[in-house]
């Protein structure tokens, strides 16, 4: 008998044991962390853990990024928009609509606990918002798409993470229909150091910058004129004692490396540098314009600046011009019956009449009448050309009959340029609200698969009454055939 007693004290001071333990372990993990260029968010529901999910509050995260965030509670249905960009999405619905164009979500918005849960990957795609997800300290780190920079005004440009997203929460207004929460978009405290920078030197097999880091860092990069520079801003990181090369910060203000027998690297400058919150900040001095590619390995601990020298002028360059749909699909139909595949063939020649005289674009067509070629077909033929530049033609569609406006879409990092610089002639010429050039948030065939920039041009909207009596006019297609040829020119530096 004082054996089986024995035995049961033992079980049960096992199972006390194994209960406490695992309380214990319950209490140690750490409520996750939202981060926001460097400086963490305090709202009042913190991030959640769902799964593989990682749920963050959207209104403190969109408002501190400059965006409106609305709840209808009769149709639960959360909209957030900063006057150029708008996505809507409503409550246990897949599909959302970013600038009315209906995009299927992985996941469908749900809500937990009074709170409206979005996906990740969907809404940072869509907003253009870098995010880093450190499962170590279970932080959410956000990247704002472009910060100004103190130096010059300008914009800094972010690299395109390999996997980023954003995820939102919208707290519900009791008792409201159709109003917003005017809840406080929280508190921000000091910046969170996650980064400790050790060295930086210049390779000179790779033609190559490289910094040394453990931990995990984000750089901002962009070019600065006056003179020539590469700037490299790190969000998160600090300095070792022990950085090489050593320098006193505080006392000289900056460290300096100068390079000898580089044709275009001078020196590698390197501060603390901001007005109210400073961070490092690496300048590399050019002797003239060269552009670069910045790879950043958190495994390793490497970033790399590998400078690359600027192309040589070309004496002829290959543009594939696409007019989208065409033959059995007709694309969209506009509020009077007409095919898109029709408007866009009807552009698509304006520019081919206009680009004709040019002695150094030898112009592609992957459609000259009512004939559909596939898209495999379309990027095929681009790629096996080694084309310099595709552009696709398209006339949008929706199903809200109030979405109007002009669009240009890319897919790949090393098509923003092109887009943004094609969009800033082209969407002016339209006439037409102006919507913006964006990163499409789902990949588009076209702008995906193949290997040049590549663009997607959406010049209005068939299915709203504002835009369709005008796309279907001459002149709004001869302006727009003006515009499109004047991009190529200006991305070919042929204008």
């Amino acid at each position: 008998m004082k054996k089986w007693l024995s035995l049961l004290f033992v079980v049960a001071g096992m199972l006390v044991l194994s209960s406490g333990m695992a309380h214990a372990a319950k209490a140690e993990t750490p409520t996750p962390k939202l981060i926001l260029d460097g400086m963490e968010l305090e709202p009042k529901v913190p991030p959640l853990l769902l799964k593989s999910t990682v749920m963050v509050p959207v209104r403190i995260a969109t408002e501190n990024l400059g965006y409106k965030v609305d709840y209808d509670n009769r149709k639960k249905q959360v909209t957030v928009s900063n006057g150029k960009k708008e996505l809507v999405m409503t409550v246990d619905k897949p599909t959302a609509y970013l600038d009315g164009t209906p995009v299927e979500m992985t996941k469908p918005p749900l809500i937990q606990s009074n709170t409206t849960l979005i996906p990740l990957r969907f809404l940072g795609e869509s907003l253009d918002v870098q995010v880093f997800w450190d499962n170590q300290i279970k932080s959410v780190f956000l990247y704002s798409p472009s910060k100004p920079d103190p130096e010059n005004g300008s914009g800094s440009k972010p690299t395109d993470p390999s996997d980023g997203g954003l995820i939102g929460v919208v707290d519900p207004v009791e008792g409201a229909e159709g109003s917003g929460n005017g809840s406080s978009p929280g508190t921000v405290v000091p910046p969170v150091v996650t980064g400790t920078l050790n060295e930086i030197y210049y390779d000179p097999g790779t033609e190559s910058v490289v910094l040394k880091y453990d931990g995990l860092i984000v750089p901002r990069d962009f070019k600065l004129d006056g003179p020539k520079r590469i700037v490299i801003d790190i969000s998160g990181g600090a300095y070792s004692p022990e950085f090489v090369p050593a320098v006193d910060l505080a006392a000289a203000n900056e460290g300096n490396i100068p390079i000898e027998g580089h044709e275009a690297l001078r020196s590698i400058r390197y501060s603390m540098f901001g007005t109210d919150t400073k961070a490092p900040r690496f300048v590399l001095d050019l002797n003239q314009a060269w552009d670069y590619e910045l790879h950043n390995d958190p495994s390793a601990g490497v970033l790399t600046i590998a400078l690359k020298r600027p192309p040589e002028d070309k004496s002829l360059y290959t543009v594939v011009l696409d007019a989208g749909h065409g033959g059995s699909d007709p694309g969209a139909i506009s509020i009077t019956k007409r095919s898109e595949k029709d408007f866009n063939l009807a552009v698509v020649l304006k520019v081919q009449a206009l680009l004709a005289g040019e002695e150094r674009i030898k112009l592609i067509m992957t459609r000259e009448g009512d004939t559909y070629p596939t898209l495999t077909d379309r990027y095929t033929l681009a790629n096996s050309l080694q084309a310099d530049i595709f552009v696709s033609v398209h006339a949008n569609s929706s199903t809200s009959p109030k979405t109007n406006g002009t669009e240009t879409y890319y897919t790949r990092a090393d098509s923003k340029a092109f887009a943004e610089l094609m969009h800033s002639v082209f969407a002016p010429s339209t006439g037409l609200k102006d919507n913006g050039f964006k990163k499409h948030s789902v990949n588009l065939a076209v702008t995906t698969k193949t290997t040049m920039p590549a663009i997607l041009l959406e010049v209005g909207y068939l299915s709203s009454s504002i835009d369709e009596p005008q796309l279907w006019t001459e002149e709004l297609q001869n302006r727009v055939a003006e515009a499109i040829a004047t991009g190529i020119k200006m991305q070919l530096n042929l204008q």
